[in-house]
C-alpha cells in the first residue's frame, strides 16, 4: 500500500517538471509526511468545456488540490466512507467504489517519493523511503471524483469536493522485501496513456488492457528507483521536515 508521501519540489517546480497548464486553486505544496485525508496535488489532462474561458475546446493540462481518500459521487460524504487512499489495480475495476473513477477520470499524483514499512523478524517496523533517486520524481496512478456535498448553497464552491486514490499492484522488485504492494509507477509515456481523455471514449472495453499495460510498465519504472531505510519518525504524521528523509541504518 502507499500512505505516506514525500513532494520536495515546489508548485512552480512542479509546473515546469510535469509541463502544466494551470493551476486550480490552492496547492498543499512541500511536505515530507503526508496522510492519506489531507489535500494532495494531482495531475489531470481535460478538455476544457465552452464556458470555461478562452482556451475553451482545448486540452489542458491542470494541478488540482484533492483529498487523498477517494469519496466516490454516490456516497454519504467524507464522514461517512471509510478511507479509500488507494484501490487494488487487479479489483479495481470490480469494486463499485472506484468503477466509475477507473472507467471515466485519470489522475497522477506527482510525488519525490513515498514511505513503506517492512514487518522484521521481530514483528516492529522499519520504514523506508521510496524515491525517484535521478529521475527526479514519481508519477503515481490514480483516479479521482467529484463529490456534492448537498448541505451546502448552491453557489458556494466548496460544496464540491475533489478526491482521488491511489492504484497499486503486487511488489516488484526490488521492492517485494519490504512491501507486498507498491503503487502503480508511470513512465513519461505511460502518464501520457493514462491521462489521455481519447482513451476514455470506449471505457467498457479499453480500461483493462491500459490497466495491463500500465501494470507492466510500472515494474520497469520499479526497477530504477531508490529505497533506504530511515527514522521510525516518518511514523508520526506530526513530524514533516527534510530529517526525515536522512539514511538511518538498523
Amino acid at each position: 500500500m502507499c500512505g505516506r508521501t514525500v513532494v520536495a519540489r515546489s508548485i512552480g517546480e512542479l509546473v515546469t517538471l510535469f509541463d502544466i497548464d494551470d493551476v486550480i486553486g490552492e496547492q498543499p505544496g512541500i511536505t515530507y509526511n503526508n496522510p492519506p485525508s489531507l489535500p494532495a496535488s494531482i495531475i489531470v489532462d481535460r478538455v476544457l468545456k465552452e464556458n470555461e474561458g478562452e482556451h475553451a475546446g482545448e486540452l489542458r493540462r491542470q494541478l488540482h488540490a484533492a483529498r487523498w481518500g477517494l469519496v466516490p459521487r454516490n456516497s454519504q460524504g467524507p464522514a461517512n466512507t471509510p478511507l479509500h487512499n488507494n484501490a487494488r489495480i487487479e479489483t479495481v475495476l470490480q469494486k463499485p467504489t472506484f468503477r466509475n473513477a477507473v472507467l471515466r477520470q485519470h489522475c497522477v499524483m506527482p510525488v519525490s517519493g513515498y514511505y513503506e514499512w517492512q514487518i522484521k523478524e521481530d514483528g516492529s517496523k522499519q520504514p523506508f523511503y521510496i524515491n525517484a533517486g535521478d529521475q527526479g520524481m514519481l508519477a503515481l496512478a490514480g483516479v479521482y471524483d467529484w463529490w456534492l456535498d448537498p448541505s451546502k448553497k448552491p453557489d458556494d464552491p466548496s460544496r464540491w469536493l475533489l478526491s482521488f486514490a491511489i492504484l497499486t499492484k503486487d511488489a516488484a522488485e526490488p521492492l517485494a522485501p519490504i512491501h507486498e504492494r507498491n503503487p502503480i509507477l508511470l513512465s513519461q509515456s505511460s502518464m501520457a496513456e493514462w491521462l489521455d481523455p481519447d482513451n476514455l471514449e470506449d471505457p467498457e472495453n479499453t480500461t483493462q488492457a491500459l490497466l495491463n499495460e500500465l501494470a507492466e510498465e510500472s515494474d520497469q519504472v520499479a526497477a530504477e528507483v531508490e529505497f533506504w531505510s530511515v527514522s521510525t519518525d516518518a511514523g508520526n504524521v506530526r513530524n514533516n521536515s527534510p530529517k526525515l528523509l536522512e539514511k538511518k541504518e538498523f
